[in-house]
């Protein structure tokens, strides 16, 4: 059986994925054309049958270049459909180029350098370089599922607003967000580097002066306070005044016709943004430095003027820039909270949080982990009005003893509590169009199997429970159950169950060495149910 790199590899570059974009004009480079496809199987070949989730960590140099080449392409077919460039009347003179992307190749590259030393400065660090490619494959996969159905669905949700997107468009958007959604973290974890290295130098030096001053001054603060405003904002439809100047191929009644847009600044998106930098998130510290290095976004029209008009194609424009950033920016903002399940920032947030497999920490540098993540299945399905949408996410993890089950079930509970917040109710939630479960299958060597689903309901309270099952029995089993229970949450509501379901024991109970209980003949199934509070 064949690592996870190698299936979504596989996944990506399937006849019938491709076969979404044969109606694409060859004229325009996208992430998904022919030499993506091409680079994307030659990594495939190159990491083989390998059963090591860590071999693509062997082939960084071709995941470096595929990286360069996918965001190259995406900022060029972004450019291509925009009506107001030149490329597709003139597609055989002009070229669109992705101004920029040297500069953002050579800040990747000292990212790159500088992840060695983010794997010191937290023995749990985990990759932020191949995760980003993980990501990318993730979200393709889930695009290009079931015929396309959800690449047809995603879109940019804004009241009485629908810019019209185009498949290479949205593969291009994606292709943006998933693949610089963490450069900022190094910028995020600096401070705590400066810190480990002060406590070493007091080990020898009597108050060590090590500082580093990260908060933006002057025109740095202007410029972050212009991005942030412009991912905080929205377009209402507005007219042009009588008096307002016309060009001279458009006469009055053209003008009519015509439809003219004015921006507005959303002032809690901009609160929860500006609270976000001053946390220094690496969400929006990234949104910062991508907005800074490619011209694309440099070029972006804005302005909150009541006498600034944007037409239908700048409106356009406007909301594919801000949907980008406003994405990257959202993933590690927990005040924004989510509404719909055909969203980019949605997809980001589901992507991100499932590529656990060979994310190297720096205890995995020396020994290999005994841990075995697999992520199953995601599940997105497009409903009724009446049933909604849903999105069910199963994954399975293998571990060697209860003592790592309880650790996993505490993180795992830690993950929920962040669902929970982005899928809060909130002003214009009943809106909501989705239904969120995440399932999370713990088997131990001791022969246990634990389920633990967190079911969050557009209808009715999110819940995270969970059902324990004796493979076989055994006095590990009640040696499992003992431990097992009594090391969760005090907040956790448990009890033991025989093989007809009838109830054993239930917390608020001691269980004694010569209590019949004990028989592990008797401990077939366990429930808890975790209670969801901050």
């Amino acid at each position: 059986m064949s690592n996870q790199d190698y299936k979504m590899l596989e996944q990506c570059t399937k006849k019938t994925v491709t076969d979404l974009f044969n109606a694409v004009n060859e004229k325009c480079e996208y992430p998904m054309d022919r030499d993506v496809i091409a680079a994307l199987k030659k990594l495939k070949n190159l990491i083989g049958s390998s059963e090591d989730d860590y071999e693509i960590f062997r082939y960084r140099d071709e995941a470096d270049r595929l990286w360069i080449m996918l965001l190259e392409k995406a900022i060029k077919c972004l450019r291509y459909y925009d009506e107001r460039e030149p490329f597709k009347e003139k597609s055989d003179e002009k070229k669109p180029k992705a101004y920029g992307i040297e500069d953002i190749k050579n800040y990747y590259k000292k990212y790159g350098e500088f992840e060695q030393v983010l794997y010191g400065s937290s023995r749990y660090y985990r990759d932020h370089v191949i995760h980003v490619l993980r990501t990318w494959l993730s979200g393709i996969g889930l695009l290009t599922k079931n015929r396309g159905e959800y690449l047809r669905n995603i879109s940019i949700k804004e009241k009485n607003i629908s810019p019209n997107i185009n498949n290479v468009e949205k593969i291009s958007m994606w292709t943006i967000i998933a693949l610089t959604h963490d450069l900022g973290y190094p910028l995020e974890k600096a401070k705590g580097i400066i810190g480990v290295t002060q406590n070493m130098l007091a080990t020898f030096i009597t108050n060590p002066d090590v500082s580093v001053d990260f908060a933006f001054h002057g025109v740095q603060n202007y410029m972050n306070d212009y991005i942030v405003r412009l991912m905080s904002s929205k377009m209402e439809e507005s007219r042009l005044p009588a008096h307002r100047d016309v060009d001279d191929d458009e006469n009055l009644k053209d003008r009519k016709k015509k439809k003219y847009y004015v921006a507005r600044l959303q002032s809690k998106y901009y609160f929860k943004f500006q609270k976000s930098l001053e946390r220094n998130s690496h969400g929006i510290l990234s949104t910062l430095i991508i907005y800074k290095l490619l011209t694309y976004f440099l070029e972006s029209d804005y302005s909150i003027n009541e006498d600034y008009y944007f037409n239908d194609e700048e409106c356009r424009q406007f909301y594919i820039r801000r949907e980008i950033l406003r994405a990257i920016a959202s993933h590690t903002c927990n005040e924004v909270y989510q509404m719909y399940m055909g969203s980019f920032s949605f997809l980001l947030r589901v992507c991100d949080d499932t590529q656990e497999w060979g994310r190297k920490n720096i205890s995995e540098l020396y020994v290999k982990s005994k841990q075995r993540y697999e992520l199953k299945d995601i599940e997105i399905v497009f409903g009724d009005n009446d049933q909604g949408n849903t999105c069910t996410v199963q994954e399975e993890i293998t571990v060697q003893n209860s003592e790592d089950a309880v650790s996993l079930i505490q993180r795992f509970r830690e993950q929920a509590l962040v669902y929970v917040t982005i899928f809060r109710d909130g002003q214009d939630t009943s809106r909501r169009d989705f239904s969120f479960k995440r399932i999370l299958t713990i088997k131990t060597s001791d022969n246990v199997e634990i389920k633990v689903l967190l079911n969050v309901d557009r209808e009715k309270a999110s819940q995270l429970s969970g059902e324990l099952m004796y493979i076989s029995d055994g006095d590990k089993n009640s040696a499992f159950g003992q431990k097992f229970y009594q090391a969760l949450a005090e907040d956790c509501q448990w009890k033991i169950c025989d093989n007809k379901g009838e109830k054993l024991l239930q917390n608020g109970t001691d269980i004694k060495e010569d209590d019949e209980l004990t028989n592990a003949a008797s401990w077939k199934k366990g429930e808890f149910t975790i209670l969801l509070m901050n």
